[in-house]
């Protein structure tokens, strides 16, 4: 399987068995996921990522995945997700929204696995965009 192909497995695994215990299988022991706010070190942080998700949206779907640059160790790549805000305490978010969101990764893997992540998200500025009007 190339790494293109191993992305698209393990998104479709994390989205349809949020609860999978695959991620090892995909992601290196020493896996880092760097954010604008944070680094991240460990698989747990994959696992929490997709419950975060399902915690506030249903109906989550991978809309779209574009490659945008390969090399022999690193996938330059973009999804696009799309959910529906759930009931929720947060008295600013519309449930039943359907939001839809960019996320741009730089995947690079040692190996067979993805041993650090760049990862730039539009989520929360797309949640925070579809918040009840006063």
């Amino acid at each position: 399987m190339d790494h293109k192909q191993q992305i698209t497995s393990i998104l479709i695994e994390l989205f349809t068995n949020p609860k999978t215990t695959k991620i090892p299988d995909y992601f290196s022991s020493n896996y880092i996921a760097n954010t604008s706010q944070k680094t991240y070190h460990g698989l747990k942080i994959v696992s929490k990522w997709i419950k975060n998700l399902n915690q506030f949206l249903t109906d989550l779907k991978i809309e779209k995945i574009e490659f945008v640059h390969e090399s022999k160790d690193t996938v330059v790549w973009i999804r696009t997700i799309k959910g529906k805000i759930k009931p929720t305490p947060l008295q600013n978010l519309k449930e039943g929204k359907v939001i839809k969101w960019e996320e741009m990764i730089v995947s690079k893997f040692k190996g067979s696995k993805i041993e650090e992540e760049w990862i730039s998200s539009e989520f929360l500025g797309v949640l925070f965009s579809k918040t009840k009007k006063s």
